[in-house]
């Protein structure tokens, strides 16, 4: 008889694991359980949908109904998760109940909703699916006049998305910079200068205290600065992770609000941690590979790499999934805003006081047409180890924040670094890169004791 294997969530993290699992072994029933009209899509792409860069809400499907039933996997879409019974191994739904010899929580996050008053009116949105995008994009037709409460990547996207719709932008946060949790203050002068070179208003220091209507729509926005009028409000300031189902079955959460769970990823109730119960995906915690303390990550990358690992321990193989360190690159219009590892104020909360170094370059041979400007930042420890990275260009930003990513997992050192080889072609790069010479500022190998021959300089 097959055992049953149970996968609660179709984001990012379920489905890979049932697909992962399905690819090495028949020997599973599979079941996926999703309250989701939509599953099996790229939420990453619903910027550049908006943007008008991608045609359809379509082309962001991944896999049809069809490839899943092909697998032998059950989707079950529309599907309440109601409770789980840890003891008598059952997942019960509104649509009946389903006993598991494996269970696999991945619910993935909700919207944090502020307590403003008006906030459920209607022309206020909440980008975290894609029916709610869907529901969005009907409403851009009636709206020319746009407002996003928060400032941070996925409320900058839209902004961006929103201009090349030809809308009027005004963006408000409450921090005094905007991307405040990837960012350090003067990295993030440098997008706040494109967005605004794009016509889109940005209000910092600002606090929304209502939202009031006309004729039963949103169309003021009350704020500590005055009132703004508005056809639209997209509310987007950060997630939580959804894990009311499993913690009223009794499993644990921590200080993140996330679920704990162990190196293999399963999930702990009564100070025990459950032998076939595994959780992953934006609904779990895990360790932070600079801090070495709980965090929480709502990548997809993060989320498929822990789905891959539970899958792996379904299947018996004991694998280990390490500490993070969230390598991520956002797209704003032409800008490319990578962040690695920690930055400066995350670093202080968590007691490590960085040494910070910044440098500028290009990313091609300086006679190489439409090279751009590429600045970089490194955060070190009082070791000198890398601890974080903040990398902002039009071009070649992914492969620097994914290399800063390995070193800074690593263990890496700024000397280090300053050391590394570096390739050089002129229509890709510049001799020498600036990560090298952050590094070498930071070290105290700077242009007054370190000079380049002129054909070596950074801009050949």
């Amino acid at each position: 008889m097959k055992k049953k294997l149970v996968v609660i969530g179709a984001g990012p993290a379920g489905l890979p694991v049932a697909s992962q699992v399905r690819k090495e072994t028949d020997q599973f029933e599979i079941n996926v359980i999703t309250d989701r009209q939509y599953y099996s899509y790229s939420p990453c792409g619903i910027p550049f949908v908006i943007a008008g860069m991608i045609k359809s809400f379509d082309n962001l499907i991944m896999r049809s109904d069809k490839h899943y039933k092909d697998m032998d996997i059950f989707v079950h879409a529309n599907t309440h998760a109601e409770s789980i019974d840890t003891d008598k191994q059952i997942v019960t739904t509104n649509k009946g109940s389903f006993p598991y010899d494996a269970l696999v929580i991945a619910t993935g996050v909700k919207p944090f909703v502020p307590p403003i008053k008006g906030i459920g009116l209607k022309g206020v949105y909440f980008m975290y699916s894609l029916e709610e995008a869907i529901e969005l994009e009907r409403g851009l037709k009636d709206s020319s006049s746009i407002t996003i409460v928060g400032a941070g990547a996925i409320g900058l996207e839209m902004a961006y998305a929103f201009r090349k719709r030809h809308k009027d932008v005004i963006v408000i946060e409450r921090s005094s910079q905007v991307m405040a949790s990837i960012l350090d203050p003067d990295m993030a002068s440098i997008v706040e200068e494109y967005l605004l070179s794009n016509g889109i208003t940005i209000m910092k220091d600002t606090e929304v205290t209502a939202f009031e209507s006309e004729h039963g729509k949103v169309s003021t926005v009350i704020t500590n600065q005055g009132e703004i009028k508005t056809d639209m409000v997209l509310v987007s300031v950060g997630v939580r992770p959804n894990v009311e189902l499993a913690t009223e079955a009794g499993i644990e959460k921590g200080v993140t609000g996330g679920l704990i769970t162990d190196s293999s990823l399963r999930v702990r109730k009564n100070g025990k941690f459950v032998r076939n119960i595994y959780a992953c995906g934006n609904c779990v915690e895990v360790i932070g590979g600079v801090t070495f303390r709980p965090t929480l990550s709502t990548l997809g990358s993060t989320a498929v790499r822990q789905a891959l690992t539970v899958a792996e321990n379904i299947l018996g193989t004991n694998t280990v999934y390490t500490p993070i360190v969230s390598p991520g690159v956002s797209i704003i219009g032409e800008l490319e805003i990578g962040a690695v590892g920690v930055n400066s104020k995350r670093a202080i909360e968590y007691g490590i006081f960085p040494r910070e170094s910044m440098a500028k370059g290009l990313t091609r041979a300086r006679y190489f047409p439409k090279g751009e400007i590429i600045t970089v930042k490194i955060l070190v420890d009082k070791n000198f180890r890398l601890i974080g990275s903040q990398i902002i260009s039009k071009e070649g930003v992914k492969g620097r924040i994914d290399s800063m990513s390995f070193m800074i997992s690593r263990g890496v050192t700024a000397h280090q670094l300053a050391l590394i080889e570096t390739s050089y072609v002129p229509p890709i790069s510049s001799v020498i890169d600036p990560l090298t010479i952050a590094a070498r500022k930071l070290i105290g190998i700077t242009r007054d004791k370190f000079t380049l021959p002129e054909s070596m300089d950074n801009t050949t």
